[in-house]
């Protein structure tokens, strides 16, 4: 009996906090889903060359969204889960962030040009490019920050699921051979249009939230705020997105293909420690409870080491499904990529739930930048001897994991944040 008291005690504590994580983890559960779902079809409609463009086009979008997104992801979430029942600062914030994002996604048109410039695969192609911008269109006007903020994932995961099930039945229904893929970013950017717009109307009509224009020293200081998130934002998308970038320029888009599915296999293991992190970070930034974080952790890295012997296991089996036996070498750089897994859980924990929550942002944007510095390295010195292959992007995507779960851990423990005894003189 006292056993079933305490869970429920506990469970009634944490009710907002485990409805957003079920929502969260619906909504991230179906974002993944959709890719996996597709890929079959896809891969062999399109061919492993054409999707691989298609993939490699994403991934030099990517870092555009980063730019867009401006790290008002945890910047943004952390002011309105502060002020959440201060409608006129609420306003202040919301439409700041609008504005901000606003103007650098129309600069991103002008980005997206130079960049062009400098990939020679982009050549002939650069429609495929300018439709992928949806990526960027969809990070300005999607509010998920704000959602995550007052804790009210139930209207956007609705909204996302519906408009996501329409666009997936239009895959199917409009490509239908290889000169097709064009309609693949189109119907993807009308599911942002639709899902963007019907956000908005929930926060400026639903929640009364008024759209207003903003001072230029208003606009300065949430920039400001936000720089030091968009650094190691920044940081980590030039080591995460440069792999494929760097596989399609040097090896060709079929390998971008094999690389990307074990990409999107690795994220089935970390999508619980991605939505675990969404749904607590908004909770540990109220209540800085050191305490809870760390149960959470040991929960958390359990869990993913269980999902990776999984994976490892199953791995083989499932690229087989998915694929065929022509995407067979994925199943080699999937067993790699597995291993950052548990670094992945360690790297949420230290830096989202622990350095960002707590203030530390330059020490957690040090530890990031420390990292891409050492990424860059590596690829350099394997780019020199020319022994960039699929293996070895694989391994130093590991070693990257690794060094950021290393960095992270340290100022932890430097400022207080876990109680491990280390040298101080370490890594200085």
């Amino acid at each position: 009996m006292k056993v079933s008291n305490r869970i429920t005690t506990i469970l009634s504590k944490n009710k907002i906090l485990l409805k957003n994580f079920s929502y969260l983890g619906l909504l991230q559960i179906f974002n993944l889903a959709v890719p996996l779902l597709t890929y079959p079809y896809l891969i062999r409609v399109l061919g492993e060359e054409t999707y691989g463009l298609v993939i490699f086009a994403q991934a030099v979008i990517a870092y555009l969204v980063i730019l867009v997104s401006f790290g008002f992801n945890k910047t943004a979430t952390r002011e309105v889960s502060i002020h959440r029942n201060d409608k006129e600062k609420l306003s202040e914030i919301i439409s700041s962030v609008f504005i901000i994002k606003g103007l650098i996604f129309i600069a991103s048109f002008l980005f997206l040009y130079i960049i062009l410039h400098f990939i020679p695969s982009s050549r002939n192609q650069e429609i495929l490019f300018y439709l992928s911008l949806w990526l960027c269109f969809f990070e300005w006007i999607f509010p998920l920050w704000y959602f995550q903020g007052i804790e009210q994932m139930k209207f956007i995961t609705v909204i996302t699921l519906i408009s996501r099930l329409v666009f997936l039945a239009l895959i199917f229904i409009l490509i239908k051979e290889k000169k097709d893929y064009l309609y693949l970013p189109i119907i993807n950017g009308l599911g942002a249009l639709a899902a963007g717009f019907v956000s908005l109307y929930i926060v400026f009509s639903r929640h009364k939230v008024k759209f207003k224009f903003q001072n230029k020293t208003t606009l300065f200081f949430y920039a400001k705020e936000s720089l030091a998130i968009l650094t190691s934002d920044i940081s980590i998308t030039l080591y995460v997105s440069t792999n494929k970038v760097l596989v399609g320029t040097f090896l060709g888009m079929n390998e971008v293909a094999y690389y990307d599915l074990a990409e999107k296999l690795l994220n089935l293991i970390r999508l619980p420690i991605l939505i675990l992190g969404q749904a607590l970070f908004p909770k540990v930034s109220k209540e800085k409870n050191i305490y809870f974080v760390k149960k959470i952790a040991m929960i958390s890295l359990l869990g993913i080491c269980i999902l990776y012997v999984g994976l490892v296991i199953f791995g083989k089996y499932i690229v087989l499904f998915l694929g065929g036996p022509e995407m067979s070498p994925t199943v080699s750089i999937l067993w790699i990529l597995c291993l950052s897994a548990p670094f992945t859980a360690l790297n949420n924990i230290f830096g989202n739930q622990l350095l960002i929550p707590f203030g530390y942002l330059k020490a957690f944007n040090k530890a990031v930048i420390m990292t891409c510095l050492t990424y860059f390295i590596i690829i350099g010195g394997l780019w020199t001897i020319k022994e960039i292959t699929l293996i070895n992007v694989s391994i130093v995507t590991v070693i990257v994991e690794a060094l950021v779960a290393l960095f992270t851990f340290y100022y932890c423990v430097k400022f207080n944040l876990w109680e491990v005894k280390i040298n101080p003189r370490f890594l200085k």
